[in-house]
């Protein structure tokens, strides 16, 4: 039984008011009855297991946001990601498909468990991912920033120069799901 529900219905309204949980807190009570947060290490282990898989050559990895988006082709859709320094690569590419949102998460083999402390060069490199349903007008989501990804438009496609190249705000979607990718779609 969750430990909110053992409390009075008056105190459990002041509880839940105090403060919004993060995505790994739970409320739960401690040997006096009162309420606390706790850290949920099940819930983060959970997420861990899911968005942080480890590099399958053993390399130390870094969390690389994308820069943009665009579908390539039917069902497959290209991220865009800066990749230079001490990166060696894209190593993992997490995709979970939601109704009206994909959620992507990019992590990249380097040479450093440390992120340089200063601003390197980057190169704007693709990284392509299948999608189990052509993506349509569902938003893609950096699950790290909780943001959605511009979109992406080449400056030649079939060596035809393209208006508007470049980057530029997708704005599909919805509504903010902060904290909404642990759960069941």
């Amino acid at each position: 039984m969750d430990a909110m529900a053992l409390l009075p219905r008056n105190r459990r309204r002041e509880c839940s008011d105090e403060r919004p949980l993060g995505p790994f807190e739970r409320w739960t009570t401690d040997e006096d009855g009162e309420p606390i947060v706790e850290f949920d290490t099940a819930a983060h282990l959970e997420w861990l297991e899911k968005w942080a898989p480890h590099c399958p050559d053993g390399s130390p990895q870094r969390v690389c946001h994308a820069l943009g988006f665009r579908e390539r082709s039917l069902c497959e859709l290209e991220l865009r990601v800066g990749l230079g320094g001490y990166d060696h690569g894209v190593c993992n590419v997490i995709v979970d498909e939601r109704g009206d949102e994909v959620l992507v998460r990019v992590l990249v083999c380097c040479d450093h468990d440390e992120t340089p402390k200063r601003l390197l060069e980057y190169m704007d490199c693709p990284v392509r991912v299948w999608l189990e349903r052509p993506l349509g007008q569902r938003a893609e989501i950096d699950v790290d920033r909780d943001e959605e990804l511009p979109l992406y438009t080449p400056s030649y496609l079939n060596n035809v120069p393209q208006p508007g190249d470049g980057y530029r705000p997708a704005n599909r979607r919805r509504q903010s799901r902060r904290n909404d990718f642990r759960k069941a779609p």
